[in-house]
């Protein structure tokens, strides 16, 4: 009995030695990804000032979209009110000067039975632009509130649009879309093949989990976004939860594929960036995948919609992510 409890006894701690030697195995793969590799040489940025600008909408009897520059931030297409929905906007920012903020409003269409095809003078939106100072200690309610608009909405109409600017001093320069190309003024025809096929790429890389190709897909958005967002402070918490939101999409065997929903073809005003929105669901990109997430505790499978804001770089033929 004396032999066969010390027998156990070293079968135990080999499983135990075996399990740490993988650990240690696994973290140093961690290190290794491309994804971490990926900000590897971004060093941590020293202003005197570091300031995030945020935006919120809040409406009634309407949905509405938002976008920075020519580029959506953000999308509500619910019936009930928000609150606490501020969101980061810098990624868009790409320099200090005026900044251009576009207010799409769309009718709630049918609720319960009855039709609601307009947005009425008695419909309401209101937008807030504010900031915080990343150096600064975070308190509550603490930011400089920069500006308030209300939406006047004259008469009943099956469409609302609105442009109006604010201005932001930031310390980074981005040269982000700044010296693009026109997409507006290719054959259109073939620019839609083009677009076409970068996302039935995306969504190989994505459903063989090739986290490579993917961060030289993503990286041009990504250093843009450490900077401008997290001035490439990898101490940040919102950075590594960015970062494990990444990490989901590769470290798990699930595999789904979606068709590209119907679509219309998105540009910026200025005609450099590209995007497909879908028509099916409102207010979300043609382009989904399946996904596995970790959620309380329990691993739950689902679908993933994300835009890719496309653009051709001054001298390039080739379409990239640049949002």
């Amino acid at each position: 009995m004396k032999n066969l409890k010390n027998i156990f006894t070293i079968l135990c701690l080999s499983v135990i030695f075996v399990s740490c030697g993988q650990n240690k195995k696994s973290n140093k793969q961690m290190k290794n990804r491309p994804l971490k590799q990926m900000y590897a040489n971004a060093e941590k940025l020293d202003y005197k000032s570091m300031p995030n600008y945020y935006i919120e909408g809040y409406q009634s009897g309407c949905y509405f979209e938002l976008y920075i520059n020519g580029i959506m931030v953000f999308k509500h297409y619910r019936n009930v009110g928000l609150s606490n929905h501020a969101v980061n906007i810098n990624q868009n920012i790409l320099k200090s000067g005026p900044q251009q903020i576009t207010i799409k409003l769309y009718p709630l269409g049918e609720i319960d039975g009855k039709n609601y095809n307009t947005i009425d003078p008695n419909d309401s939106f209101r937008l807030k632009i504010f900031s915080r100072d990343k150096n600064k200690p975070y308190k509550a309610f603490d930011y400089d509130f920069l500006k308030e608009h209300e939406v006047k909405i004259p008469t009943s109409v099956p469409y609302f649009e609105e442009t109006i600017t604010f201005n932001a001093e930031v310390p980074y320069e981005l040269e982000g879309w700044s010296n693009s190309q026109n997409l507006k003024k290719m054959d259109q025809n073939v620019l839609e093949k083009e677009v076409l096929d970068f996302y039935k790429k995306y969504d190989d890389v994505i459903y063989n989990k090739d986290e490579q190709t993917w961060v030289d897909l993503i990286k041009n958005r990504e250093l843009d976004y450490f900077r401008s967002v997290f001035y490439n402070d990898k101490k940040s918490e919102e950075y590594k939860e960015r970062i494990d939101s990444f990490l989901e999409i590769f470290d798990n065997d699930y595999k789904k594929r979606y068709p590209l929903d119907k679509y219309e073809i998105l540009f910026s005003d200025n005609g450099k960036i590209v995007t497909l929105k879908s028509v099916q669901r409102k207010g979300k990109s043609a382009f989904s995948y399946g996904v596995e997430k970790n959620i309380n505790g329990q691993l739950q499978t689902g679908r993933a919609s994300r835009y890719l804001f496309l653009h051709k770089p001054k001298g390039s033929n080739k379409l990239e992510i640049i949002r």
